[in-house]
This record gives C-alpha cells, sequence and structure tokens, in this order.
C-alpha cells in the first residue's frame, strides 16, 4: 500500500490576497547546488515570477542546499502556490541549460508571519542564516543573499553587534 505524504497545508485560502511568507525551497535530495555563482544569479533573476505575481521580495538567501525567502503578497489577488510553482517551474527549466535536472523537492515549507511578527527579525533570521551555519562570519560577506525592496547590505550587520 502506498502511504501518501502527509498534508501540512493550511486551506488555500491562507495562501490568497495580501499577507506575508517565510518560505523554505529545498534542492532535490538536498544537494548542495548553489555554490554556483552563475546558478544562483539566474535563480535571483527567477524570483521575478513572485513579482509577476503580485509579490514583493523583502528577502532572499540562497544556501547551499536551499534557499530562504520573505515575500510579501501586494493584492488582493496574490496567490502563493501559484508563485512558487512559476517560480519552481521556470527556474528549473532554465537549469537545465546547464546540465541540472530535478532541481527542487517536491514540495517546500511555508509559514505566514503573524500580523505580530517583523518583517525586519525574519528578514535578519534569513540574512543570518550563512554565519549560523559557519559560512559566513559576517552575514554581509554571504554573496547570495538580497532584498528587492531596500539595501540590506548598508543596514548593520547583527552578527557584528553579537557579543563574543
Amino acid at each position: 500500500m502506498i502511504q501518501k505524504h502527509p498534508r501540512h497545508r493550511l486551506a488555500r485560502a491562507y495562501y490568497l490576497g495580501p499577507r506575508s511568507y517565510f518560505l523554505t525551497i529545498c534542492t532535490s535530495q538536498r544537494r548542495k547546488l548553489f555554490t554556483d555563482q552563475r546558478l544562483v544569479e539566474l535563480l535571483v533573476n527567477e524570483l521575478a515570477q513572485f513579482r509577476s505575481q503580485g509579490f514583493s521580495i523583502y528577502a532572499y538567501c540562497f544556501m547551499p542546499d536551499h534557499c530562504h525567502i520573505l515575500a510579501v503578497a501586494m493584492t488582493d489577488t496574490s496567490d502563493l502556490a501559484k508563485a512558487v510553482r512559476a517560480f519552481k517551474g521556470v527556474s528549473a527549466a532554465h537549469v537545465r541549460a546547464l546540465g541540472i535536472r530535478n532541481l527542487w523537492q517536491r514540495d517546500y515549507y511555508d509559514h505566514i508571519l503573524r500580523s505580530g511578527q517583523s518583517f525586519d527579525a525574519t528578514a535578519a533570521y534569513i540574512f543570518e542564516n550563512p554565519v549560523r551555519s559557519g559560512l559566513a562570519s559576517d552575514a554581509h560577506d554571504w554573496p547570495f543573499s538580497g532584498s528587492f525592496v531596500f539595501d540590506w547590505k548598508k543596514l548593520g550587520s547583527a552578527s557584528a553587534k553579537r557579543p563574543v
């Protein structure tokens, strides 16, 4: 008997309209593909798929085997599932030219930010991910992070403020 994967999504209505989402999207088999600058630049360009679906990308970070995205739905017709599907589909098609097959895991993880949760705290969490993982001593040194809303690298470093 084939066992179905347990459903971890909320009802579809929670993914429509103006909300903010913290996403984690992993590579297939957690392969460490996102160490190649050309590949990551291509994927950053493909984040435009979110914008075309009515989302603003407040923060993103590509780690070796996954990416984090803080996406903010800007319209009543914004549809998270459709935006993620567009991003994963178009980016997977484009990386085939680089010889990469099966780029993404089938699913993704999402967290809907509640009204009391801070965009800035969530963005800081995303930007600090390479530091927590031991890949960079300062988040500003990680080349695969950014925002389409503000120039986050001009902000002070959270890791520099941490006591030694």
